[in-house]
C-alpha cells in the first residue's frame, strides 16, 4: 500500500517474516516460501492486518519486542514517552535495559499505545504529515497498588492552598469556591493534588471542564503522573482508578461510563450531550472549572447545572489567576456563582519577591500614531459604550504600516536584549504581517491564531519552547518569536521567555493577566529572574480607561471603578497602572516616544487590613516617594487613618509608577502600628542568598553535606529576616538550596511510578448469535409501537454475508431491509444491545439521518448509553480467533 495509506514494506524483513510465521498467524496467512523481498510478503501481512491496531500488538507482542524494537531508535523513543509520564520506573538508559523493563510491563493501554505509535511512524509515509494521537484517546485505569507516590514536593504556598481547600470541602463541607493564583504559580499541580489526595480518596468523581483541547491534554498529564496519590488521601480509597478524557480529538463522551473516577473534557463536547454525563456519576462529585472566568458562560452553566440536578450536593471548584470579568454585572454572576468565595488566594507580588516569578520590567514604546484621526465618531462612541475596541478599530490598527514598522523595530534592535519572545498580536492578519516583517530581517519567528488545527499549532509551539529543536532531517528548527494573539494566554507551559510585547490595547483585567503571566516564570520555576513588558502606546485624544492594578495582581475581592477622562492637550499621562505590570486602555496625547524601563528594586513586608501579610513591590522611580514617606514617620506615626490617593498625590508628584493607594495605606498602617518604617528589602540582597546561586557555589567547592549545611545555617543567621520572609523558614530554605544542588534549575521531578491495569480482550464466542434476526425484530416492533407509531411498515432483515469493518448495522431504503454486520453474529452480543442496534436502524424508515429528532428518539431506548458504549468502545476488546 502507497501513499496515504500504511505500507508493511517499510519494514524490516525479520520482523515481517517473524509475524508471518508466528503461531498466532492463522495458516492461510503464511506465505508457502519466504523470499527476501518486503514488498511480496506485504499482501499476507494485509491478511494479517492492514492497519497495527491493539489486537495486532497483543498477538504479536513478542514478534513486536523481539524484532522491530531493537531496530532504529524505537526503545529510546519508547522510553522517553514513558518516561515523561512516569509510567512504570522505565527511563531512557541503555536500550537493552529498557527492553527489559517493557517485557515485564502488563500489556496496558499505555503500552500498546507506546508499541503502536512506534509501528505507525514506520508504517505512514513521512509525507503525509502523520502524526502520533494523543495519550488519552481511551479511558485509561490505574493500578492504585502496584503504583508509587515516592516524591511529590509542593512549594510553602501551593502546600496552603491545598489545606485552605480541604477546610473548606471538607472540614466545612462548603460547596463552592475559587483558587486564585497568578499565571506560572502552578495552579494545575495544586489543585490536582489536592483532587486526587483529598477528594478522589474519599470517593468523590471528579469533573474537569475546560474550553480547549489542549488544556485537557495538559490537565490530563498531571493527573496521570499524580494519580498515585489517591492511594496516599485515605484508608478507604480504592485499589484502581479511572480517567476518561472527552473532546473532539479524545474520546467521545460515549465513551463515559459508571467506571469513571474522573473525566477531563472540554465543555463543548460535554454541554452537547449532557445526558452521557450525568447518567453515570457516582454519588459524591466535585467540578472543576478550569480558567473559571468562564463559568458564567452558557455552556459551562448547562454543564455544570446539569450535574447538581442529578447530584445537588455536587461541589464546585474554579481555578483562575483573576477572579473577576470586566464588567459589575460580570462580576457579580461570577462570583455568586462561587458563593462569594474565593478559598485561597496568593499575590504576586509575594512570588515575585521570592523569585518564584520574574521581576517585571516595564519598558513603554509610544508608536505616535493618533488612532482616533483615523475612525469616525460612531465608531468612537461604540468604543467608549464597550470599553474595548472593536474589531473594525482592531483591523484598522492591524493594518497601520507605520505602528508595525515600530514594532519590528523595536525587537531587531534590541533582539540580543529581548531574546525568546511572545507577541501578542491584533488578529489573523496582524499575526501574519508581523511573521512576514521579522522573518524578512532575519528573524526566526513563527505564528498561531486560531485553534482550528491543533497539530500544525503544536508544532510552531514546541519549536519554540524547545530551544535545540530539529526538524526531521537533523537541522536547527527552534524559533526564537511567536506570535499570536490569544492562544498562549491560558495554559500554555513555556517557562524560559524573557520578553512579552503587548500590541494590543485592552481593558480585559483577565486578559491582560494572561498575557503577562506568560513570561513571569520566575528562575525558582525553572524561568528567567526578569521578563520584559513592552507595552506598545497608541495616541488616543478622548478616551483613556484605567484598572486598578492591585485587583488584578492580587485578587481582591471588590471590582474596580474603570476610569473614563478627557485628556488636556500636550498633558503627559503617567505610567501609573504597573504594579506588577499591569495596563488597560490608554493614553492621553502623549509626546514623548520612549520611556526608561522601570524596574523593581524591592519591597516592604507589611500588614493588610485584614491582618495577612503582604508584600509591597517597589519600582525604582517610587524610591524617592517611599523616603519622603520614611522622612515623615513621626507624623505617621500619630495619623489614625489614611486616604491613599493623598498619600500617593503628597509622596509621589513626580512621573513614573504611581504606588496603589491600597499599598500606602498598608505601608502608612505599619508605620503608626509598628512605630518604625518598614525596612526596603532589597532584590540585590535577596540575590545574595538566592538558592540557586548558592547551590551553584556549593556543588563547585565539592564539600560534604554535613558542611554544606552548616554553612547554610551561618548564612540562615546572618541573613535571618529576609530568609523568613521570603522561605518562612530555615528547612524550607535548605530544601530549596538542595534542590537546586541536585535538579536542573531547583525543579523536582515529580517523584511517582505510575501503573495501569492489564487491557482486557474478550474472545469472541464462536457460537452464533442465540435468537433469530426476525425474533428480535418482531420484540422491537411490538416493544417500541408507540415511538415507531401505527403505520410503521416492517422491513425485512438479514446477516451480512460475512464480517465487515465498516458498520455494524445499515438501513436500505431503496429495499426497507436492515442489514446487520455478521462481526456481531456471536453470543457474546449482549440480546439486548442487538435490540438497540436494529431499533435504531428502524427508526431510519421515519429518518433518514442522524439529526437532533433522531437522537431524540434514540435516546427513549431504555439505558441507550450503555450499548452505545458496548458497541462503540467495548466491542474493540473483542477479538475472533480465525480457523489456523
Amino acid at each position: 500500500m502507497k501513499g496515504k495509506y500504511f505500507n508493511w514494506s517499510r519494514f524490516p524483513l525479520r520482523f515481517l517474516k517473524a509475524v508471518l510465521s508466528s503461531e498466532a498467524t492463522p495458516i492461510y496467512a503464511r506465505p508457502d516460501k519466504f523470499l527476501d523481498d518486503a514488498d511480496f510478503l506485504c499482501p499476507y501481512m494485509d491478511d494479517v492486518s492492514e492497519w497495527p491496531n491493539s489486537h495486532f500488538v497483543r498477538r504479536y507482542r513478542r514478534e513486536i519486542e523481539d524484532y522491530f524494537l531493537p531496530e532504529e531508535n524505537h526503545l529510546i523513543d519508547i522510553a522517553r514517552r514513558l518516561e515523561k509520564k512516569n509510567y512504570g520506573g522505565i527511563t531512557a538508559g541503555e536500550p537493552e535495559d529498557i527492553l527489559m523493563a517493557l517485557r515485564q510491563q502488563k500489556l496496558s493501554n499505555t503500552i500498546i499505545d507506546a508499541y503502536r505509535t512506534e509501528i505507525l511512524k514506520v508504517g505512514m509515509d513521512a509525507d503525509d504529515g502523520w502524526e502520533p494521537d494523543t495519550d488519552f484517546t481511551k479511558p485509561l485505569t490505574f493500578d492504585l497498588l502496584a503504583s508509587a507516590a515516592l516524591n511529590i514536593s509542593l512549594y510553602p504556598y501551593q502546600e496552603e492552598a491545598v489545606s485552605a481547600m480541604k477546610r473548606h470541602f471538607l472540614d466545612e463541607d462548603k460547596s463552592a469556591g475559587i483558587l486564585v493564583m497568578p499565571t506560572g504559580s502552578g495552579k494545575t499541580i495544586t489543585s490536582v493534588y489536592f483532587l486526587l489526595r483529598e477528594m478522589a480518596s474519599r470517593g468523590y468523581e471528579i469533573i474537569w471542564l475546560a474550553h480547549r483541547f489542549m488544556l485537557v491534554e495538559q490537565a490530563a498529564g498531571v493527573f496521570y503522573r499524580l494519580s498515585p496519590l489517591v492511594k496516599e488521601g485515605s484508608s478507604e480509597a480504592p485499589d484502581t482508578f479511572t480517567m476518561t478524557c472527552v473532546s473532539g480529538k479524545h474520546a467521545a463522551s460515549q465513551a463515559l461510563s459508571r467506571k469513571d473516577d474522573l473525566v477531563v473534557g472540554t465543555v463543548q463536547s460535554l454541554c452537547r450531550k449532557t445526558k452521557y454525563i450525568t447518567k453515570p456519576l457516582k454519588e459524591k462529585v466535585i467540578i472543576v472549572v478550569d480558567e473559571a472566568h468562564h463559568t458564567i458562560a452558557p455552556s459551562y452553566r448547562r454543564v455544570i447545572e446539569a450535574i447538581r440536578k442529578k447530584r445537588p450536593a455536587a461541589k464546585l471548584l474554579g481555578l483562575t489567576a483573576t477572579p473577576v470579568k470586566y464588567t459589575d454585572k460580570g462580576t457579580a454572576a461570577l462570583m455568586d456563582y462561587f458563593d462569594n468565595s474565593i478559598i485561597y488566594s496568593v499575590p504576586m507580588s509575594k512570588l515575585i519577591a521570592d523569585g518564584t516569578l520574574a521581576k517585571p520590567v516595564n519598558i513603554r514604546r509610544e508608536t505616535n500614531v493618533d488612532i482616533e484621526t483615523r475612525i469616525d465618531e460612531e465608531e468612537m462612541k461604540r468604543i467608549r459604550r464597550r470599553g474595548e475596541l472593536t474589531e473594525a478599530t482592531i483591523d484598522l490598527i492591524a493594518k497601520t504600516n507605520e505602528r508595525n514598522d515600530v514594532i519590528v523595530d523595536e525587537y531587531v534592535k534590541n533582539q540580543a536584549k529581548y531574546g525568546k519572545t511572545i507577541i501578542f498580536a491584533l488578529n489573523g492578519y496582524h499575526c501574519g504581517v508581523l511573521n512576514d516583517a521579522l522573518q524578512s530581517r532575519g528573524v526566526k519567528c513563527g505564528y498561531v491564531y486560531t485553534w482550528n488545527d491543533d497539530k500544525e499549532n503544536q508544532k510552531v509551539i514546541d519549536r519554540f519552547r524547545d530551544n535545540n529543536h530539529k526538524d526531521a532531517k537533523g537541522k536547527d528548527d527552534h524559533i526564537d518569536v511567536l506570535i499570536n494573539i490569544n492562544i498562549l494566554t491560558e495554559g500554555s507551559d513555556i517557562p524560559d521567555i524573557e520578553t512579552i510585547f503587548l500590541t494590543r490595547p485592552t481593558g480585559s483585567d483577565t486578559l491582560l493577566m494572561q498575557m503577562i503571566g506568560r513570561g513571569m516564570r520566575g528562575v525558582g520555576c525553572g524561568g528567567t529572574e526578569t521578563v520584559n513588558i513592552v507595552d506598545f502606546c497608541d495616541k488616543w485624544s478622548s478616551f483613556t480607561r484605567w484598572l486598578n492594578p492591585k485587583f488584578l495582581t492580587e485578587g481582591e475581592g471588590e471590582l474596580p471603578e474603570p476610569v473614563s477622562r478627557q485628556s488636556k492637550p500636550q498633558e503627559l499621562i503617567p505610567m501609573e497602572l504597573i504594579i506588577a505590570v499591569m495596563r488597560g486602555i490608554k493614553y492621553g496625547n502623549v509626546q514623548v516616544t520612549a520611556h526608561d524601563a522601570s524596574l523593581p528594586i524591592g519591597w516592604y513586608n507589611v500588614i493588610d487590613e485584614e491582618g495577612n501579610d503582604e508584600k509591597v513591590i517597589v519600582f525604582a522611580s517610587q524610591e524617592e516617594g517611599y523616603l519622603a514617606m520614611k522622612a515623615d514617620a513621626e507624623t505617621l506615626k500619630l495619623t489614625e487613618e489614611f486616604d491613599g490617593a493623598e498619600l500617593a498625590k503628597t509622596y509621589f508628584k513626580g512621573f513614573g509608577l504611581t504606588p496603589d493607594p491600597d499599598d500606602l495605606v498598608n505601608v502608612a498602617g505599619f508605620v503608626h502600628d509598628m512605630g518604625s518604617f518598614p525596612e526596603l528589602q532589597t532584590f540585590a540582597q535577596r540575590d545574595e542568598i538566592d538558592p540557586g546561586m548558592l547551590a551553584a557555589k556549593f556543588n563547585e567547592e565539592l564539600l560534604p553535606m554535613v558542611t554544606t549545611k552548616e554553612r547554610i545555617s551561618e548564612i540562615y543567621s546572618s541573613h535571618r529576616t529576609i530568609i523568613d520572609s521570603l522561605y518562612g523558614n530555615r528547612d524550607y530554605y535548605e530544601r530549596r538550596i538542595v534542590d537546586f544542588m541536585m535538579y536542573p534549575k531547583g525543579i523536582v521531578p515529580i517523584g511517582t511510578r505510575v501503573e495501569e491495569v492489564e487491557r482486557e480482550f474478550y474472545q469472541l464466542d464462536p457460537a452464533p448469535f442465540e435468537d433469530s434476526l426476525e425474533d428480535i425484530l418482531s420484540e422491537v416492533l411490538k416493544e417500541q409501537a408507540s415511538v415507531l407509531g401505527e403505520n410503521y411498515r416492517r422491513p425485512t432483515i438479514a446477516w451480512t454475508d460475512k464480517p465487515y469493518k465498516s458498520y455494524f448495522a445499515q438501513y436500505d431504503w431503496a429495499i426497507d431491509h436492515i442489514k446487520v454486520n455478521d462481526v456481531l453474529n456471536s453470543r457474546s452480543v449482549p440480546r439486548e444491545t442487538m435490540k438497540f442496534l436494529i431499533y435504531h436502524e428502524c427508526l431510519h424508515q421515519l429518518i433518514h439521518g442522524h439529526n437532533k429528532e433522531f437522537h431524540k428518539l434514540e435516546h427513549l431506548y431504555p439505558d441507550f448509553m450503555e450499548h452505545e458504549h458496548f458497541l462503540d468502545y467495548k466491542f474493540a476488546d473483542f477479538y475472533r480467533e480465525k480457523a489456523m
